[in-house]
């Protein structure tokens, strides 16, 4: 490995902290095959949205006099259709997460959420005011109205808690139930729409309701009661090694199954069993090269889950869902490698860097790894050891009076000397947290970088 030391920056971010998942991993993209099929999701997405509305157009003998209240009644049936679907969003489903990534699904979902929120929030309000009549706001009006009004609360109470969680301090797990409850809101509006007097009551607009209730169930069903019994695989911790002060490489062994396929840089949802401690479920980077036998791990304290994780001992029970991601080392027509990581953002392209090595991959790869001090460089001994097409760049936002390497941030012109003629023609692959890669991003752009080349993948729950 060759190493590069002189005076350039850090990352303008700081180091990476994740909280209690590696956020920030890399996307493939750009194949003509992929984007036919993003093409091809999002066209039957928009159909399974807007077909209520066409059917309930299509279908209707007469039309009231207040534009209002027609504006009203289409908002329903969208807004319905939105929120029914929105199941399959969250359901972790690999022919969703293979096109897009499931931080793209993630992220449409949430937009999705807003908007069928909106939709669904502005119909009643909408037949209130075009029918000049408070009556829809009165829950002792009739149980088809009470049952409407309970979805429409128990609506802000889903999407209001979603969008400020954070900001309300909701712990993730408490979180997670209250999500999962929003089922109960599909329930309501199906409840609701099909025994009001309204578009509903036609046959084919029935049987498409009960259709995408079928499918909202089934998919909700499937995903909280058969994939935690039979969607993760089994595995032992053989050993927790030490990799900074603060973080921590976990190493596990299949039980009672060979282990699975992952491409470099994938990554799992992990759940360990251990005595006395919550079992929860957090993704993390498969930090293991493909041609190793094991999975590992690589885990930051910096969370209340991941603040423990240094107390999992041997033989604890490790379930794993994989693989999951589209940062991967697939390029084969990709001259050289530009690699850009921050804290434990290193983990993915760590894997990738291991199967290099273990592959015989001799195409040139640069790494520019940034840190805050030199004590929480993960994985140095293993990165000062890689074959010698293998460049690394360590850079500290806080060094120490004897540290002669990189110090400071990183700017547009750092990355331009370091990089150089990599960045004519190098595939770049960006990890890091968030602030990290919104700057770098746009530094890269702005550097010429097409972003055919720039691979990231925005991954924070």
């Amino acid at each position: 490995m060759a190493t590069q030391e002189n005076d350039t920056g850090g990352l303008e971010s700081g180091p990476a902290d994740q909280g209690d998942s590696d956020a920030g991993r890399a996307e493939t993209g750009g194949r003509p095959d992929r984007a036919f099929q993003r093409f091809s999701w999002y066209a039957v997405y928009a159909v399974l949205v807007l077909l209520p509305a066409t059917l309930a157009a299509a279908l209707r003998d007469s039309w009231s006099s207040h534009a209002l209240v027609e504006i009203g009644r289409f908002c329903a049936l969208t807004g319905f259709s939105l929120l029914a679907l929105q199941v399959a969003l969250t359901a972790r489903l690999k022919w969703l997460d293979r096109p897009f990534g499931i931080d793209r699904v993630t992220g449409f979902h949430r937009n999705m959420a807003v908007v069928a929120g909106l939709l669904l929030a502005a119909h009643p309000i909408l037949l209130a005011a075009g029918r000049e009549t408070f009556m829809l706001f009165q829950p002792w009006a009739n149980w088809r109205l009470g049952i409407g009004q309970l979805a429409w609360v128990f609506l802000f109470g889903v999407v209001g808690a979603a969008l400020a969680r954070k900001d309300l301090f909701i712990d993730y797990q408490v979180w997670r139930v209250l999500h999962k409850g929003a089922i109960g809101l599909v329930v309501l509006g199906f409840v609701h729409g099909l025994a009001m007097p309204s578009d509903t009551q036609h046959t084919t607009l029935r049987v498409y309701f009960w259709a995408l209730l079928a499918l909202a169930g089934g998919l909700f069903l499937w995903r909280n009661l058969y994939a935690p019994f039979f969607g993760r695989r089994k595995y032992r911790v053989a050993d927790v090694s030490p990799e900074t002060h603060d973080t921590f490489t976990l190493r596990m062994e299949p039980v009672g199954h060979e282990g699975f396929r992952w491409d470099p840089g994938q990554f799992m949802f992990l759940k360990l069993r251990r005595p006395g401690r919550r079992s929860e479920e957090h993704p993390f980077t498969i930090a293991a090269s493909p041609t190793e036998k094991t999975l590992k791990a690589t885990v930051k304290q910096s969370g209340d889950f991941t603040n423990t994780i240094d107390r999992t001992q041997p033989d604890d029970t490790a379930l794993v869902e994989a693989p999951f991601g589209r940062f991967s080392l697939v390029h084969e027509d990709a001259p050289r490698f530009l690699f850009l990581a921050g804290g434990v953002g290193i983990t993915p392209i760590v894997s990738m860097l291991r199967f290099m090595r273990d592959t015989g991959d001799d195409r040139p790869a640069l790494l520019i790894y940034c840190n805050n001090e030199k004590r929480d460089i993960i994985f140095r001994d293993e990165l000062d050891a890689l074959p010698d097409n293998i460049t690394v760049v360590h850079v500290l936002a806080k060094p120490d009076e004897h540290w002669t390497g990189p110090s400071g941030w990183l700017t547009e012109e750092k990355i331009g000397e370091h990089a150089g003629a990599f960045l004519e023609d190098a595939h770049v692959y960006l990890c890091g947290p968030p602030p990290m890669m919104r700057k770098v991003l746009r530094y890269l752009r702005s550097l010429g970088v097409d972003s055919g080349r720039i691979h990231y993948e925005r991954f924070s729950l």
